[in-house]
This record gives structure tokens, C-alpha cells and sequence, in this order.
């Protein structure tokens, strides 16, 4: 396959300016491999309806990506050690080489095994919300049997991980790196995952259900980032169970809670991500194209991003673990 070579977006100018983030990337020669010189098959318009709203919604598909990108796809699952992609890897794809540069970036990082410290520290020492324990009759009521209890826990988790993986490794190729590096004692993942029940599409879920979907989103956001978290899409196969979420978020909200976890849990991130950064390739994160690099950066960028997926997704993940008891 011949090498594909583009220019950099810019030459000057800021690509965050969020502190800690690189504001002056220099103007690159990108090369990238993916496949023929001619329109990649994946890009799509990303233009965003009124009824999709959020790019997530919209990303390629793990089950239609195909090629090189489903290579990728499929390599980023097994470093990570993970069953399902989320959003931001799905999305890179609509940048021309932003999936494959950045994944070039990221992957070394796993082999140090930092990250999965990281996530160790990260759940040891942040903070997270906590809902009140699931009662006895409440799954029944929200029609949930206790054989599907399992699959909707490793959801959680499979997400809880991805993203969790995903802010800590991102977060260090695009900031600062700390005054020194220490290395942590390597820690093996605890997670195994069964086969997961499959992504349900926008048409798959019904209107009532995706207004239950949005509702129980928009906990921990912000006005200017309404992103819709693929996690929750994923549980709309149980309508009833996000109603019951719904029940037991908003009393965390109105308490301060989702906002001081989710500021807590974005403390921990930056710190790690600040650590990390040491052990980048700087020339492999030169070579992520200006648009991809500026996804990156927006979606690490706030307690409002996909912090707020972390930390809520792990306070939800403890709160099932309640039902056990």
C-alpha cells in the first residue's frame, strides 16, 4: 500500500487552552498508512442532526468498520484488554490517519504497564458517587431478572474500563509532562469479560426509551458539552433499569456529589496523565494530524467530558454490586 502524506492543519496558534495542554505544535509532514490514494471509505459527513444531536450516536460502528480500520479496531481491543471500543476511537475515524496515528501514540504506553496502575490508583483514590442500595423489589419492579444482572454489570465494567483506560492514556499525549517520573508496581487487570449483548442502534431503541436515555445523560454535563455517553445507549435494552438510575442520580446531583466526584476523579486523571507523559514518543504524537490531536484534547479537556463517564459509570458499577448483597 503506498504511503499516504498530508500537512499539518497549522503552523502556529493554540490547539487547547486549557492549561497543561500543548498550545504550539509545529506544522508536520503526517504520513499515515490507509490503503489506496482515493476517499476513505469511513469518512462520512459528521454534521450532527437534531434528532442524533451527539457525534457518538453517529460514529462507525465496531460491526461495519472494515480493512485497516477494523485491524486497528480490533488490536486496540486486545492491548486494552477490552470487549467493546467506545466512542472516541470510533470517531478518530472521521479524521483522515487520526485512528491509526493516534492509536500509534497510545499503544506504547501499555507496554509499560502503567496504565493498568494508573487505573489502580485512579479507583483506590478518587472519589466517586454514591447512590443508595438497590432494594430487594426494585429490579423486579424495573423488570430486570437476576440472569440478566451479570450481563448488565459487565456492560458497566467494560465501559468503566475503556474509558477509564481511554482518559488516562489520551490525557498523557496531550499534557505537560510532571517535574519527574515514578513507576508504579505493575498490576494486572482484575476484569473478565462474557459476550456482551450487542449495541442497540438509535432506530433499534424506542422514542419514550431514548428520552429516558437522554434524561439520565445529561447527569454531570455541562451546556457547552451534552455528549451523549455510549454506555447508556448500551443499557436501553433495559428501560426500566435506567428509570431506576434516573431515581437514584438525581438525589447525587442535587447534593453537589456528581460534580465534586467528577472533579475529584479529573484531579487523579491529570496527575497520571501528567506522569505518563514521560514515557511518550514525542514523534509519534507530533505525527497525530491537528484535527484528531484537537479531539483528543477537547475530550480529556474538562470534569465535564468523559470524566463524568468515569465517575459516574464507576459509582453505577458499585451501586449494582449492592443488588448482591
Amino acid at each position: 500500500m503506498p504511503r499516504r502524506k498530508l500537512r499539518g492543519a497549522r503552523q502556529n496558534g493554540s490547539v487547547n487552552a486549557k492549561e497543561g495542554v500543548d498550545a504550539s505544535r509545529p506544522l508536520l509532514l503526517l504520513e499515515c498508512t490507509m490503503g489506496e490514494v482515493q476517499p476513505n471509505p469511513h469518512l462520512r459527513d459528521t454534521r450532527m442532526t437534531e434528532e442524533t444531536t451527539y457525534d457518538t450516536v453517529t460514529a462507525l460502528s465496531e460491526a461495519d468498520a472494515t480493512g485497516e480500520i477494523a485491524e486497528i479496531f480490533a488490536d486496540i481491543r486486545q492491548t486494552m484488554e477490552i470487549p467493546l471500543l467506545t466512542s472516541i476511537w470510533r470517531i478518530l475515524v472521521d479524521f483522515e490517519c487520526g485512528l491509526s496515528t493516534t492509536w500509534n501514540a497510545v499503544k506504547p504506553l501499555y507496554a509499560t504497564q502503567q496504565p493498568e496502575a494508573a487505573l489502580a490508583r485512579l479507583r483506590h483514590d478518587a472519589e466517586f458517587p454514591m447512590l443508595e442500595a438497590i432494594l430487594p423489589t426494585e429490579l423486579r419492579d424495573a423488570d430486570v431478572s437476576g440472569e440478566e444482572l451479570p450481563a448488565i454489570k459487565a456492560i458497566v465494567a467494560a465501559y468503566n474500563r475503556s474509558n477509564s483506560l481511554n482518559l488516562l492514556t489520551q490525557t498523557a499525549i496531550v499534557i505537560e509532562p510532571s517535574e519527574k517520573y515514578a513507576a508504579y508496581q505493575q498490576t494486572p487487570p482484575a476484569e473478565q469479560f462474557p459476550a456482551l449483548p450487542a449495541l442497540p442502534t438509535r432506530d433499534e431503541i424506542d422514542d419514550q426509551v431514548w428520552k429516558t436515555v437522554l434524561k439520565v445523560n445529561d447527569y454531570g454535563t455541562s451546556e457547552d458539552d451534552r455528549g451523549l455517553a455510549t454506555f447508556y445507549r448500551h443499557l436501553a435494552h433495559w428501560p426500566g433499569l435506567l428509570e431506576l438510575m434516573d431515581s437514584k442520580l438525581a438525589p447525587t446531583r442535587d447534593s453537589g456529589s456528581i460534580e465534586r466526584c467528577a472533579k475529584s476523579v479529573f484531579a487523579v486523571i491529570r496527575e497520571e496523565g501528567a506522569r505518563m507523559a514521560h514515557l511518550r514518543d514525542d514523534r509519534q504524537v507530533a505525527a497525530i494530524p491537528q484535527d484528531a490531536f484537537d479531539k483528543v484534547a477537547t475530550y480529556v479537556s474538562t470534569p465535564h467530558t468523559v470524566t463524568r463517564i468515569v465517575s459516574i459509570g464507576t459509582g453505577i458499577g458499585r451501586w449494582l454490586d449492592t443488588a448482591d448483597r
